[in-house]
């Protein structure tokens, strides 16, 4: 519970922030630019920092990690309801995003050195995945109910007494997991693995707003490969690195840190695009664009609760390939949209969508934490969450751009297409390098 409730308050307030947006716009009288910054400053620490703080819960316990990242998430959404002025809650988001990034990689770390037996584990993640698909309901929908009510800043003042609890339930109950004793601390990767990995996110946010040629998107691109090879040279040579490359020699991890990029690139990327679509081509307004996205919130809820857990015995392999074509079909149902008055088959195929991700989401998480050393539980939930928010900055990035093709029909359909080849893709890699029944209790394997 506490931390699912951890989980669930990182995923909920960015959710929730996007329909707030135009709102704190009038109130603060901001431009486009700042807002979109809004949601930017909180995503390139996230992204920049989950590496370095999967390391630092192996290294000095994940309980301290995440109870230190979760009280400061909460303090800094107190500031960011009370900020007086549009550069306050800036510089405030971006400390949200900082301490997120404690928190993400500790959850799971948290789940894999609780639960050592293999089903139990497999459970734990199945409901930790659910609170995510909560997420996805409540925050567009919560963030919206909250703001016309009670006004924008009550979207940041909710996170105070839910991680009251979190952090209560937290201190009471999770034991300290066990830490990594290194003789040295590898400070040059982890100041490349930062830069590198930041410089990338922001330059896939900006190629997403400015346009792949503009000035600035070219030099952070750029300037992100050479960071990003170096920080690889790095780690192939130190003693104690923040990254060992040999962690990438279990087919099982490495496929399953591919099924994570590939998952978030197709459901959130194909979850954005469409919104767009929505609103720019069929002239939907906010609200009824949301409301096309319950079915596929809900289904996702659904398989994940209720169908994941019945299936567990299974098999993660059964499930993954299962639900990820049952995704792909959704996707492709989707091709057959046109005009608005398609607009059924568009509600269908999210619906499948939705369903399909739900039924094997939780199975991305679980075949690359029961792949992982467990002394690099943090480290391997880092790795696994930087390729989830890499894959979903790719995503909307690539498939917004679709939509601005000659004929945005066509263009959205091109989106979608590549939207089925990253499901097709997790079937693949889970039939040849995720084990099945038999042998996915004996614990991690190649």
């Amino acid at each position: 519970m506490a931390i699912c409730l951890g989980f669930f308050m990182i995923l909920l307030d960015g959710s929730a922030l996007n329909i707030a947006l135009p709102s704190i716009q009038a109130d603060t009288g901001g431009s486009m630019a700042a807002l979109q910054w809004l949601v930017n400053i909180y995503t390139i620490p996230l992204a920049a920092l989950l590496l370095s703080a999967g390391t630092l819960a192996d290294r000095i316990g994940a309980r301290r990690v995440f109870l230190w990242a979760l009280g400061g998430f909460s303090l800094a959404s107190l500031i960011c309801a009370l900020s007086p002025s549009l550069l306050v809650l800036l510089v405030f988001r971006c400390v949200q995003g900082t301490f997120a990034a404690g928190v993400l990689p500790t959850t799971l770390a948290i789940i894999a050195r609780t639960y050592p037996d293999p089903a139990e584990r497999a459970r734990a993640i199945t409901v930790w995945g659910a609170t995510g698909g909560i997420a996805l309901v409540a925050g567009p929908i919560g963030g919206g109910l909250l703001t016309e009510t009670l006004g924008w800043r009550s979207i940041f003042f909710i996170n105070v007494p839910i991680g009251a609890v979190a952090l209560w339930l937290a201190w009471r109950h999770i034991g300290e997991t066990a830490r990594r004793q290194d003789e040295s601390f590898d400070w040059l990767g982890q100041l490349l693995a930062i830069a590198g990995l930041g410089v990338l996110v922001a330059g896939l946010i900006e190629g997403g707003e400015r346009g792949w040629s503009a000035s600035l998107t070219v030099v952070l691109l750029g300037a992100s490969i050479p960071i990003l090879l170096g920080f690889v040279l790095t780690e192939s040579r130190v003693a104690t690195p923040i990254l060992p490359l040999a962690m990438f020699g279990k087919a099982t991890f490495s496929a399953s840190i591919a099924n994570g990029f590939a998952f978030q690139f197709g459901a959130y990327g194909l979850q954005f695009m469409l919104a767009i679509f929505l609103q720019s081509q069929w002239g939907y307004d906010a609200r009824t664009t949301g409301l096309f996205f319950v079915p596929f919130a809900l289904l996702w809820t659904f398989a994940t609760l209720v169908l994941n857990r019945r299936w567990s015995g299974r098999g993660m392999r059964w499930l993954l390939v299962t639900g990820s074509l049952i995704a792909a079909a959704g996707a492709l149902i989707c091709l057959a949209v046109g005009e608005r008055s398609s607009w059924p088959i568009l509600l269908a195929g999210t619906a499948a969508v939705g369903f399909g991700c739900g039924l094997f989401g939780p199975s991305c998480n679980g075949a690359a934490m029961a792949a992982a050393d467990p002394r690099y539980a943090g480290l391997a939930s880092g790795v696994l969450n930087t390729s989830r928010q890499i894959g979903m900055a790719i995503g909307i990035a690539v498939l917004g751009v679709c939509l601005v093709l000659p004929g945005p029909i066509a263009g959205a359909r091109v989106g979608i297409a590549l939207t089925v080849a990253a499901f097709v893709s997790i079937a693949v890699l889970s039939l040849r390098y995720v084990p099945g029944r038999s042998t996915a209790a004996d614990g991690p394997r190649s």
